[in-house]
């Protein structure tokens, strides 16, 4: 299978599996707040994010352990492989029990930094001790996931992926609707993603058997690079946990347990948005190291950078002002207005995705380009610096003011330093994304926005009167930026088509057939694309 067609393979399970996400959140928040409650499901929020930091002492290995495995199949060095899988699973073993050790601490520390009753403490205790046990097994079963993606079995881990989300989301319906309350939460999670390592196990052990035998002894020498490889990858990670995963520990802290509830159902439009909009341009990750593997020039790595941003700042934009127009009839009409937290926290919100979006696109893309672990550095800054903002603004403006803290951390730390991680092999400056980037989006967008708040402010007119002015909102986004789309790649098929709505320059159709024969596949064609403009010469 080509490279271009597993990138689009890649997009297409990753596209199914939020489908699968948010079609479940609407379901299973509104189940869960009803017979949960609001501030038992805010303790939990709180609690796994407490597991999500103890979750960040394997240092990055098993993050950076797919490309390693890439690399090693690419030269065929079946035996460096053998080392490489050896290696892991030690390394793994020993952050499992490290990491129950960490969980265990903190779970015995931080219920009385975070001002658990007795009652609350004990009413999660349980189902918390679920998730530890079986995060704990999985990190050396993780191994095996990370050697298929590194040998790159698309299909089997996409469909993994799928059929695990599904069974988590049915998992916890069904115990939440029998009265398992929090059980529930811990064994729709738990239950189907330590099956699914199993099933990678048994894969690895079909597709490539000599790869679960001849191990070498594990020595400190061999193992030195990976934590030097994985060093960068978890500075990040660690950053990046910092951003998505302490607003439940500090609303907690400020002693709003059930804000938490608030700010996740206010969020979670936003947030699934985010992440949606990098699947796209994160797939040509991979043609752009190969670029940069290939020693090209800092005008060609400049042109390949300013067009990841630009794509993910036009798909943020679209984010934004689907939140703007959308969230408050959507939020209200899902969970209720008590849910509601105002408009300004809205706004914040739709902000939010813009600003971690062009932070992403520049973290991610000066990581390929070799400064992975100033990089790493940067979004462990970034996210400090949020934390200790979070806890400031949040004691003065609540919910507001947390979100306003992590748009403030990223405008002071990330973006700038980002932009000076790229320099020095894209020649890209601050100006050059003001001038070529930024401003021109920004005064396509400014009318449209307004546009989409006005809606949001309206948001009582209902939930399908909002969406059709939404629908409304995005149509005017998509032909206003229709300009950008020329500094885009394109299948010439898809480009033919956008052509007749007035969207991009007709293509000749000489070249349009010689490129159209060149994208391998029935694939997403827009993902193709983005892959296939990081390979030209």
């Amino acid at each position: 299978m080509s490279r271009i067609r597993k990138a689009a393979v890649n997009a297409v399970f990753g596209y199914s599996q939020f489908a699968i996400a948010i079609a479940s959140g609407i379901v299973l928040v509104p189940l869960t707040l009803h017979r949960v409650g609001a501030t038992s499901y805010g303790l939990w929020l709180a609690s796994g994010e407490i597991l999500g930091h103890a979750g960040m002492v394997e240092l990055g290995v098993l993050g950076v352990l797919p490309w390693l495995i890439a690399e090693a199949d690419g030269k065929s060095d079946r035996a460096g492989m053998r080392r490489l899988v050896g290696n892991a699973v030690a390394v793994a073993t020993f952050v499992g029990a490290l990491y129950l050790a960490l969980a265990s601490a903190g779970w015995a520390f931080l219920p009385g930094l975070l001002h658990l009753t007795a009652a609350e403490r004990a009413s999660i205790y349980g189902p918390l001790a679920i998730l530890v046990i079986a995060n704990a097994v999985g990190y050396p079963l993780r191994v095996f996931s990370a050697v298929l993606s590194g040998l790159q079995d698309v299909y089997f881990n996409g469909a993994l992926t799928l059929i695990t989300t599904a069974a988590g989301v049915s998992i916890t319906a069904v115990l939440i609707v029998k009265g398992y309350l929090l059980y529930a939460l811990a064994v729709g999670a738990a239950l189907p993603s330590t099956s699914a390592l199993f099933a990678g196990l048994y894969r690895v052990h079909v597709i490539a058997p000599d790869l679960l035998r001849g191990w070498p002894r594990p020595s400190l020498a061999e193992i030195r690079p990976l934590f030097k490889n994985g060093a960068g990858v978890w500075l990040g990670t660690m950053g990046w946990a910092l951003l998505s995963a302490t607003n439940g520990i500090v609303i907690t802290f400020l002693g709003h347990p059930e804000w938490v509830a608030v700010y996740a159902v206010m969020s979670k439009l936003s947030t699934m948005s985010t992440q949606v909009s990098w699947i796209l341009p994160d797939s040509g990750l991979v043609g752009l190291a190969q670029l940069y593997g290939e020693h090209r020039e800092a005008s060609r790595l400049r042109h390949v950078a300013l067009m990841m941003l630009r794509l993910h700042l036009l798909l943020a934009g679209a984010a934004a002002c689907g939140v703007l127009a959308f969230n408050p009839a959507f939020v209200t009409r899902w969970v209720g207005g008590g849910f509601f937290a105002g408009l300004p926290l809205n706004a914040l919100l739709a902000a939010t995705i813009v600003c971690s979006s062009l932070i992403h696109g520049l973290i991610a893309t000066a990581s390929v380009l070799g400064n992975r672990l100033r990089v790493g550095s940067i979004a462990l800054v970034n996210g400090i610096v949020q934390a200790a903002l979070s806890l400031l603004f949040g004691y003065w403006w609540g919910l507001v003011g947390i979100a306003a803290a992590g748009i403030l951390a990223g405008v002071v730390t990330a973006i700038p330093f980002g932009i000076v991680l790229l320099k020095p092999s894209t020649q890209l400056t601050l100006r050059d994304l003001l001038r070529d980037l930024l401003w021109p989006w920004f005064y396509r967008i400014a009318p449209i926005a307004v546009a989409a708040a006005t809606v949001g402010f309206f948001y009582r007119v209902g939930i399908v009167a909002s969406a059709a002015l939404t629908e409304v909102v995005l149509l005017w986004y998509v032909w206003q930026m229709r300009a950008q789309y020329a500094h885009l790649p394109s299948d010439p098929r898809i480009s033919v088509w956008l052509a007749r709505f007035g969207l991009v320059t007709p293509v000749e159709p000489a070249a349009a057939a010689s490129a159209a024969a060149s994208i391998a596949g029935p694939a997403s064609a827009g993902v193709a694309a983005a892959v296939a403009v990081l390979e030209q010469p």
